[in-house]
């Protein structure tokens, strides 16, 4: 396993070469969102509407009043966030309550922002000289 760390956040390559981004000091992991096979594996996904998705992009967690559909998940499950209008995955977190409770919620924090569109790692992940560095991480 190696890990990149910056700024709050890291980068880990486990030994099957699976590509992680979190929170260190909380020991929370999540898929990277470029890898389209781990993040289509995840159970648990909100779909958010189209005003939420600037605020997710920006590092917000998800709020209820944005989601407009769910599947089943459970407090502390990975979650995919997609935008509502094609599907597209926008940012992995961790649920803060099960889904269970959404039905009866008008408002309040569902799911926690890990790793979104255009944060650091993401950054990191599309820059030329992490990119090569992780290539020979997974060989």
């Amino acid at each position: 396993m190696a890990e990149l760390d910056s700024e709050g956040f890291a980068v880990v390559v486990t030994r099957e070469g699976m590509m992680l981004v979190g929170i260190p000091e909380e020991n929370i992991y999540v898929p990277v969102l470029t890898d389209a096979d781990a993040i289509a594996s995840i159970k648990g996904q909100v779909v958010v509407d189209e005003g939420a998705v600037r605020h997710v992009v920006n590092g917000a967690n998800v709020m209820r009043p944005g989601i407009k559909e769910y599947t089943d998940f459970e407090a502390g499950d990975i979650v995919v966030v997609k935008e509502g209008m094609y599907g597209k995955p926008i940012a992995v977190g961790v649920a803060l309550m099960p889904s269970r409770e959404l039905a009866s919620m008008s408002k309040g924090a569902v799911v926690r922002n890990v790793h979104h569109l255009r944060d650091g790692a993401w950054e990191l992940l599309h820059d030329e000289d992490a990119k090569r560095l992780i290539s020979k991480l997974v060989k």
